[in-house]
């Protein structure tokens, strides 16, 4: 006659059991709630303490036949809570893969606008192989590959455009230097494999122009300018490219040597000595060897001390 007293001790143990379980619901439902806002567990915890309450205190009521009734409604209402919770599991898993997916977008639009590509070429790998988002990954590797080579282009353009400036201006050597800096990062691309060629393009075209002027130069006696643009030849053409214009050369320093004589006798007879002084020494340095320079250092101390003497009245004069 104990076997009631004993099933009802039990059912109440099971009971306790579930409460514990329906409280630890509750807790991880409250917890949920206030970190991710997700408070489907605590309405289930709630709901499943109230039903049990309701049904124990029915249970107590109605003596041990009741008992048993309410454990089988408490199992129904258990497996009720089991199927919730595991619908609950796979709905957040779906919600949160949703976000992973925006937050990993999202990731890869910031690398790629911070033009740190290859960041975000491992994200957009993780997006195929740990996610499986195939499709998307390919159009986001689409997308980083067109943004990489606009800059890259644009980069060499730039690059190219600085190297014709130098090759303007007649800047061989940092021209070739900034050339072989950009093919050491940019070997495989054909415009930076033709820049050598390029230069030297720029280098002969630069040649020839100086060519023409001095001939040009020449024919119109010229003979200041001649000079200066024979000197600029000098820099660029080999013995066999400069013995055409030999001869002219000769000319020219011939000529420019007799007006540079006539210009010192026309300053001394002017006695403007500061204009004797100049002409003078560049004789000397241009001409070493002349007749010119020969007078010229004969008279130079005396030229040295009227030409020091003359800047010193110009400047009292103009002191009043």
């Amino acid at each position: 006659m104990d076997t009631p007293n004993n099933a009802d001790g039990g059912n109440n143990v099971l009971v306790f059991v579930l409460f514990i379980f329906e409280a630890a619901l509750l807790v991880i439902g409250i917890w949920l709630g206030t970190t991710q806002h997700d408070y489907t567990l605590m309405g289930l915890g709630m709901l499943a303490i109230a039903v049990s309450l309701s049904l124990y205190l029915f249970s107590g009521g109605q003596g041990g036949g009741g008992g048993s009734q309410a454990m089988k409604d408490q199992n129904i209402l258990l497996n009720s809570i089991n199927e919730r919770m595991l619908i609950s599991d796979q709905a957040k898993r779906i919600a949160y893969r949703q976000k992973d997916r925006e937050a990993l977008r999202q990731a890869i639009l910031s690398d790629m606008r911070m033009e740190d590509y290859d960041a975000a070429m491992a994200l957009v790998k993780d997006m195929s192989e740990v996610y499986g988002y195939r499709e998307e990954a390919e159009q986001f590797r689409q997308q980083i590959l067109e943004q990489q080579s606009k800059k890259r282009d644009a980069l060499i353009e730039r690059h190219v455009s600085r190297i014709d400036e130098l090759c303007t201006d007649g800047d061989w050597v940092q021209a070739r230097h900034e050339a072989d800096r950009l093919m050491r990062m940019y070997p495989d691309f054909p415009s930076v494999r033709e820049l050598p060629n390029r230069i030297r393009q720029a280098r002969d075209k630069h040649k020839q122009s100086l060519i023409v002027e001095f001939k040009e130069a020449f024919d119109r006696e010229d003979m200041n300018r001649a000079m200066d643009l024979l000197k600029e030849m000098d820099k660029y053409l080999t013995p066999e490219e400069a013995a055409p214009y030999a001869e002219m050369a000769r000319e020219v320093l011939a000529k420019k040597k007799e007006n540079m004589g006539v210009r010192f006798k026309m300053a001394v007879q002017d006695r403007d000595w500061i204009e004797a002084l100049n002409v003078g020494e560049q004789l000397i340095k241009d001409y070493p060897n002349s007749a010119y320079a020969d007078e010229v250092r004969q008279m130079l101390d005396q030229l040295r001390d009227r030409a020091a003497a003359q800047r010193a009245a110009m400047s009292k004069q103009g002191a009043k």
